[in-house]
């Protein structure tokens, strides 16, 4: 009976652990979306929906509309124009790469947080020989 409580404990901790994540995840793509004049809310609920698989579809279309739009304005920048059209400023040279490394650094920490949770739990429960049944 203890070790059947042990391991729905480590279980929910799992999970809390999980959803967690998650509702962070989605509150970064949230703020970062809303910074760029994208769709925040649909971003942040397709993050917290397909959590993992939607993040890096966001990181592929968010570094290709930083490249097209200006910083100050919005407007929408050709690639070779160093100036914008709308208002002036000078266009701003995104290194596509250094975010691209940072946002993915980002995503692989929170897979091997994960992936260490999960060891934890499987050898929590081998350690107590608690059987899972479904």
């Amino acid at each position: 009976m203890g070790a059947m409580l042990v391991g729905m404990i480590t279980g929910g901790i799992a999970w809390i652990c999980f959803i967690a994540m998650t509702v962070i995840l989605a509150a970064i793509v949230f703020i970062d979306a809303y910074r760029h004049k994208m769709k925040a809310w649909i971003w942040a609920v397709m993050v917290l929906l397909f959590n993992f698989y939607a993040l890096p579809v966001y990181i592929v279309i968010r570094i290709k509309i930083a490249r097209l739009k200006c910083g100050s304005c919005g407007a929408k920048i050709r690639n070779a124009e160093n100036f914008c059209t709308g208002c002036g400023n000078p266009v701003k040279k995104i290194d596509d790469g250094k975010i691209a490394k940072k946002v993915i650094l980002y995503v692989l920490a929170a897979y091997v947080i994960f992936l260490i949770l999960g060891m934890l739990y499987i050898s929590i429960i081998t350690a107590l020989d608690i059987t899972i049944t479904i």
